[in-house]
């Protein structure tokens, strides 16, 4: 019998983005030989989220619980599934000592540390669980995986300059189940319940959350309609207006999407389902990514598979992800992103000729080293 390593999904957070990184890595495990030779995969995961991984049935296991599971509920699954599966690894995991004595070893992950360059986007208690967190990982000497290099850097900077088993691993979209899901659409019409013609709209796919910084979109947005730069394209905003770290700033987007100067050009869809955000991605003209802070973007992740250009905020994160078809405009500046937006709108081009390099594989090759 195989050994096994566990994903562990069980999540009480409202950061969709984890789940999606979870699907993500499995993925890429997957399509690694070295480790479908040695390893099962199997997934512990809430009710609520686990049709999203049901594409990989049945190369894994899918182990569902309920929703409200708590903590201790939540150790004594994972506890049983270890026993029943012959786990050797899980991931992410916080490096619990305990494990290693079973032959079990935790891996963690980082996503990002945005805490240390944004302190004023968290509360402090947030602040002071973060750090208390990432020093246990610090200290520890199980595997430990990062997003980006940028992430690496700043891991080195704030919390160990020479912790040992440390490993970068970029990940790919994997979004082949809701792109098949979107060949049994009619797209036109789907786009047109939101009011959206192809081609005719740039896509702004991010939650409402500071960092993200769509006010120095719709402050580009008002330059250009002053400049009558942008007759008949429109700017569609997907994800809910709530940001529970900082409501304020939902009052400010709030008041901006509210001037009668680009209400006309705005439209905010709110929380949709993925096949619908995908559709909507993939026939705007192109994305904006204005983010002051990320992990390893998502969104850009699933612009590359869809051969979408994209605007990029110049954050370190975004120059070591961007491809060929990104253009980079610097970050909280809405001159220098309503510059790109002319120049991206002045140069269209045929986005079915873009060739998409698939780096699933090349990113997987690292998991060999972690999972040994």
């Amino acid at each position: 019998m195989k050994q096994t390593i566990l994903i562990f999904a069980l999540s009480r957070s409202p950061w969709i983005g984890g789940i999606y990184y979870r699907k993500n890595i499995i993925h890429m495990l997957l399509e690694n030989e070295d480790i479908t030779k040695k390893y099962e995969i199997a997934l512990l995961v809430n009710e609520r989220y686990a049709e999203i991984f049901e594409v990989f049935l049945p190369e894994i296991k899918l182990i569902r619980c309920k929703d409200d599971i708590g903590v201790a509920g939540a150790i004594l699954r994972s506890i049983i599934c270890c026993m029943k599966y012959k786990v050797r690894y899980v991931f992410p995991l916080r490096p619990f000592g305990f494990l290693r004595m079973f032959g079990i070893t935790p891996v963690s992950w980082i996503a990002d540390l945005q805490h240390c360059h944004y302190p004023d986007f968290f509360d402090q208690e947030e602040i002071d669980k973060r750090n208390a967190d990432f020093r246990q990982i610090a200290r520890a000497d199980a595997p430990l995986v990062l997003s980006s290099n940028d992430a690496l850097k700043d891991f080195r900077t704030y919390f160990s300059s020479d912790r040992k088993n440390v490993f970068v691993v970029h990940f790919t979209s994997y979004i082949e189940d809701e792109l098949k899901g979107l060949e049994k659409l009619d797209e036109d019409a789907l786009l047109d319940r939101s009011g959206l013609k192809k081609g005719r709209y740039v896509a702004i796919c991010n939650q409402f959350w500071k960092h993200k910084d769509h006010l120095v979109v719709l402050k580009a947005i008002k330059q250009l309609v002053q400049e009558e730069a942008i007759s008949g394209m429109s700017f569609v905003f997907t994800g809910e207006l709530s940001d529970r770290r900082d409501p304020a700033y939902i009052e400010q987007v709030r008041a901006m999407l509210d001037e009668p100067m680009i209400a006309d050009a705005v439209k905010v869809l709110g929380f949709i389902d993925r096949t619908t955000q995908l559709c909507i991605m993939k026939n705007a003209s192109f994305l904006i990514q204005p983010s002051l802070f990320e992990g390893w973007g998502t969104v850009v992740e699933d612009g590359k598979i869809l051969n979408k250009r994209m605007i990029l905020s110049d954050i370190d994160v975004h120059l070591e992800q961007k491809d060929d078809h990104c253009m980079l405009f610097k970050k909280n500046n809405p001159e220098a992103l309503a510059d790109a937006i002319k120049e991206m709108l002045s140069s269209r081009t045929d986005e079915s000729l873009c060739e998409h390099i698939d780096m699933t594989r090349r990113y997987a090759s690292v998991l060999s080293q972690i999972f040994i």
